[in-house]
């Protein structure tokens, strides 16, 4: 595939992932394309399937005529109008309701030119922190980094997540990198890596994306050791920065 193809292939994967809709061979399938092409989730995405949650929609319930109005008139400068006319009579069966004004959504989203600037991570963050099904613990830090502060953000559904951190040293990625491990007993015994990251030197909060390699359902803990540069495939854990868990 060229760029534009892989990239326009990755947005619709990633636009099923934020509605929950991602099957395990297109989960892989999204993993891959972050991995391989350096693409990262849309907040936009998110954004909008969680303030349709937010607003209370259910499946069986009828979006708010405003919001049909709204993506109704969006929706004309984007496709003609007879399959406009096709597409908004969905709204209004009682079997589809949120859903389908969510996908069109979503695909008017992806059909729609990126004019504004791109969601920060804070954004994103509190995108995920937004929906009923978030888990949120704090990191505790070894007595080696016992300054630590942060926590961790994790959505199964979604397999997204962000570490939030202050007081983590700042690293020299040419001597050594910080790696996250997610320990799911339910997927295997060893934990699944989570990413390799770096810290800069300067004050304030790090927010930082989870990109675990593989998909886990129940995480139990959150470890973040330090590791050579480019991390490791199994961890010794000879240098344990912080632990997250369920208090």
């Amino acid at each position: 595939m060229k760029p534009t193809e892989l990239k326009q292939r990755f947005d619709e994967l990633d636009a099923a992932r934020a509605l929950g809709d991602l099957s395990p061979e297109e989960q892989a399938e999204w993993f891959q394309l972050v991995e391989t092409q350096g693409f990262s989730p849309d907040g936009e995405f998110d954004l909008l399937v969680a303030g349709l949650e937010a607003a209370g929609g259910e499946v069986a319930t009828a979006p708010p005529a405003g919001l049909i109005k709204k993506l109704q008139a969006e929706a004309e400068h984007f496709m003609p109008r007879p399959a406009v006319a096709e597409v908004i009579p969905f709204w209004r069966h009682p079997a589809l309701g949120w859903a389908a004004a969510a996908g069109l959504a979503v695909a008017l989203t992806v059909m729609t030119p990126r004019t504004e600037t791109e969601p920060s991570a804070a954004d994103l963050r509190g995108a995920l922190l937004a929906r009923n099904d978030v888990l949120q613990w704090d990191f505790s830090g070894t007595p080696e980094f016992a300054q630590l502060n942060g926590d961790v953000v994790w959505q199964d559904e979604s397999q997204t997540g962000f570490m939030r951190f202050s007081g983590l040293p700042a690293n020299d990625p040419q001597q050594c990198q910080y790696q996250l491990w997610i320990v799911d007993p339910q997927r295997d015994s060893a934990p699944v890596d989570g990413g390799v990251f770096n810290i800069p030197a300067r004050d304030g909060e790090v927010l930082v994306p989870i990109r675990a390699a593989l998909g886990v359902s129940s995480p139990v803990a959150f470890v973040i050791t330090v590791e050579k540069p480019g991390g490791v495939v199994v961890s010794q854990q000879e240098i344990v920065a912080a632990i997250a868990q369920r208090g």
